[in-house]
């Protein structure tokens, strides 16, 4: 039993031992900030979103970065034993944050309207406040577009959830039943999840920056016998090519316009392509 217990108060010191906080929890603030970075051993760290390396800059128990301007902190620790840390992430901003787009269209159950619930993941915050939305939300407004609904709100990243606008949140069939993680922009159907062709009447003869990003992809030949080409003018970082079963066959980084389908059998794929704004966008051609 001691030698049970010894082990794992070892493994617990180890644990906390090897901890990285990075203080204010709060990840944005309207004018710079400073944010502290601590742990029991040297950090090693990065302040552009890289990973870092036992090369990177370093400093023993703590440190200071000025957020003057958008940054991702990235950090790991060695103790005096020379054991490594895991790696620790945190983005931190200041300054405007972009707008983010949310669509949505209710089935036509739904006579109370739509809200939303918003849990917003970067920033977490807005001038040091965290303004993620309790039940029912968000009134949502109505486009008059089709049945669709929509808001704006300021986010990088956010997970979000709708429902109709009920005082409580047990009535069977007034909640979408997924927790949707989202960019700057979404388009969802309560019915058909989240699409890549909504309606044109939702973006045409607008002047939004997060005007349709959809309809400014496309993909060719389909079907296509050895090389899948894009047609597009937005930055991507990634993309993946998933069969019919929802498998993941090939995931790389966005490199060309001009991707080599040619080691798939003949069948049915989609190509999801993904932003640096975290969209993703999803496609489907067909292997000859």
């Amino acid at each position: 039993m001691k030698r049970i217990l010894f082990t794992v108060f070892h493994f617990s010191s180890l644990l906390l031992f090897s901890q990285i906080t990075m203080t204010p929890g709060a990840t944005h603030y309207n004018s710079p900030y400073q944010v502290t970075v601590s742990g029991s051993g040297t950090i090693y760290y990065t302040t552009d979103g890289s990973t870092p390396t036992l090369n990177s800059s370093s400093a023993f128990n703590n440190f200071q970065v000025a957020i003057n301007q958008n940054k991702e902190i990235k950090a790991f620790l060695v103790d005096g034993q020379g054991n490594t840390s895991s790696i620790f992430s945190k983005k931190y901003y200041t300054g405007p944050v972009q707008t983010a787009a949310v669509y949505f269209k209710p089935p036509s159950g739904w006579t109370n309207g739509s809200c939303i619930l918003i849990d917003m993941v970067n920033p977490n915050s807005i001038d040091g406040f965290v303004i993620d939305t309790q039940w029912p939300g968000i009134a949502m407004i109505n486009t008059g577009c089709e049945g669709w609904y929509k808001v704006t709100r300021n986010f990088e990243n956010a997970n979000v959830s709708f429902n109709n606008c009920m005082p409580f949140p047990n009535i069977p069939g007034t909640i979408s039943p997924n927790l949707i993680p989202m960019g700057s922009t979404l388009y969802y159907d309560f019915t058909n999840g989240e699409i890549s062709n909504p309606p044109s009447c939702l973006y045409l003869g607008t002047n939004e920056t997060h005007a349709n990003p959809f309809s400014l992809v496309k993909i060719y030949p389909n079907p296509v016998s050895d090389v899948l080409k894009i047609n597009s003018q937005k930055d991507f970082k990634e993309y993946e090519i998933i069969d019919a079963s929802g498998k993941v066959i090939s995931r790389n980084m966005f490199t060309s316009k001009e991707i080599s389908i040619s080691q798939l059998p003949s069948g049915n794929y989609f190509i999801k392509l993904n932003d640096r704004q975290g969209n993703e966008i999803l496609l489907k051609f067909i292997r000859k």
